[in-house]
């Protein structure tokens, strides 16, 4: 007499657990996977955005220090050139892709020549003591513009205002002269 009842009883639990485990897993059932394979795959993509992040960061950090590092070189190799009797030599660095030229500019005379529309942009900058500018300037992270002590902006500017040197595949060579009789440094382009 018992057994029967006993046997009620497990049916019931039983069907309860069944209808109990369905109600959990329906949200499973819906997208196939369970919880823990969903916010697995949440965790993955996750760590991979902040992997891209991370490195997209790093190489716009070397971009930026490709800018300041050709800065530094050619400011000395300007001094250099400045303080000898006369030289003329080819300076050669390197510069991000995204700069497309380094230009030499006398912003309180109008612009003229084959880079009169780059030299319209960079008016923007007229009132700032600069003579060097790196052409798009919104490339040039936050440091469009130099003053590179020393060279003969007059001469680099009589005929072409801006002056500008072409970056060709992340290179650039500026050939840097000073003649035996001159004050000033001056580039050939």
């Amino acid at each position: 007499v018992k057994t029967p009842q006993l046997l009620n009883t497990f049916f019931f639990y039983s069907c309860y657990e069944k209808e109990d485990n369905m109600i959990n897993k329906k949200g499973q059932q819906i997208i196939g996977m369970s919880f823990e394979t969903i916010f697995s795959m949440i965790l993955i993509v996750f760590f991979i955005t902040i992997a891209i992040i991370v490195i997209n960061s790093f190489l716009n950090t070397k971009k930026c220090a490709e800018i300041g590092i050709f800065i530094d070189r050619f400011n000395s190799d300007v001094k250099k050139t400045w303080n000898s009797q006369s030289d003329s030599h080819l300076f050669k660095a390197n510069l991000p892709s995204s700069i497309d030229y380094v230009c030499f500019a006398n912003l309180s005379r109008t612009s003229n020549g084959n880079f009169k529309q780059i030299g319209n942009e960079l008016s923007l900058f007229e009132g700032r003591n600069a003579n060097t500018f790196f052409y798009p300037s919104t490339k040039a992270c936050e440091m469009p513009f130099n003053l590179i002590a020393h060279l003969d902006i007059e001469k680099i500017t009589k005929t072409r205002n801006p002056n500008c040197v072409p970056v060709k595949d992340g290179r650039i060579e500026i050939i840097v002269e000073k003649g035996f009789d001159d004050r000033l440094v001056s580039v050939k382009i």
